[in-house]
């Protein structure tokens, strides 16, 4: 699986995952999901032959509110210890019945689940057999710890670098990420003082961002020339580079509270 972390960050490296998974596991679905409000919401499904027969089974499970009858699922929605945890279900020892039921109608055998901590929220990436494959053997149970030390930490950084993307380019786009971005600082500049600077640094003049804040201009003004001041600064230039390097200490937490 060592080829896989040239594809982090990359659009195919959900598939190129599932592939590596199918072929050393021998499973025919792979899934995985993260869980917003608590609940499973699915990200990909994918089917080995790719037909769209995991995408049904997922959409299924969500629709007759599978979870609800699933213990492993959520304890492992809510699992905050750093290292994922590995659950493993088979059809012959079924958390619940309506599991039970919902599987042999799938037809469904065996399914691997690793939970844990990603993307700023929680994931599960699930590896299942049907009941034409049969249960894993001995040799593939010995591989399954492998989905959690190494395949799930690349799915969950695969994730993480697609949030940074995100909130990397609206760095400057977006009013509201800037004042996030200011408030993280550490500095605790007043309010007011970072209201024009952000606008400043949104694109308006420092004349439109006292029209935007109903303040006078020269109001807006003693703000901008105070900030300035603080940090030394001699002019836009210097603003945006103390705002970029804010930024790149801040984007961690940024992408923190946009999953919240």
């Amino acid at each position: 699986m060592g080829g896989l972390i040239g594809a982090v960050g990359a659009p195919t490296f959900e598939s190129e995952l599932a592939r590596q998974l199918m072929q050393m596991f021998q499973s025919e679905f792979v899934h995985i999901c993260h869980f917003p409000s608590g609940r499973p919401q699915m990200l990909m499904s994918i089917t080995e032959d790719g037909s769209a027969r995991a995408q049904e089974h997922s959409s299924h499970y969500l629709e007759r509110r599978m979870w609800q009858f699933d213990p492993t699922l959520d304890a492992g929605s809510r699992w905050n210890d750093n290292d994922p945890i590995l659950t493993q279900l088979s059809i012959d020892r079924p958390e619940t019945e309506e599991l039970k039921h919902f599987y042999d109608d799938k037809g469904i055998r065996e399914r691997v689940v690793v939970y844990g901590k990603g993307g700023g929220g929680h994931l599960g990436l699930s590896i299942v057999r049907t009941q034409a494959r049969g249960a894993f053997s001995d040799e593939e149970r010995s591989r399954v710890g492998m989905i959690g030390e190494i395949a799930f930490p690349l799915l969950a950084r695969h994730y993480a670098l697609l949030d940074e993307r995100s909130i990397v380019s609206s760095a400057l786009t977006s009013l509201k990420l800037i004042e996030q971005c200011i408030a993280l600082s550490g500095h605790n500049i007043p309010r007011r003082e970072a209201q024009v600077i952000a606008r400043m640094l949104y694109g308006l003049t420092c004349e439109g961002a006292a029209l935007d804040l109903s303040i006078s201009y020269e109001t807006a003004l003693t703000y901008k020339k105070r900030f300035y001041q603080r940090f030394r600064m001699g002019g836009m230039r210097d603003l945006v580079s103390w705002y970029l390097a804010q930024f790149s200490s801040a984007c961690h937490l940024l992408c923190d509270q946009r999953k919240h």
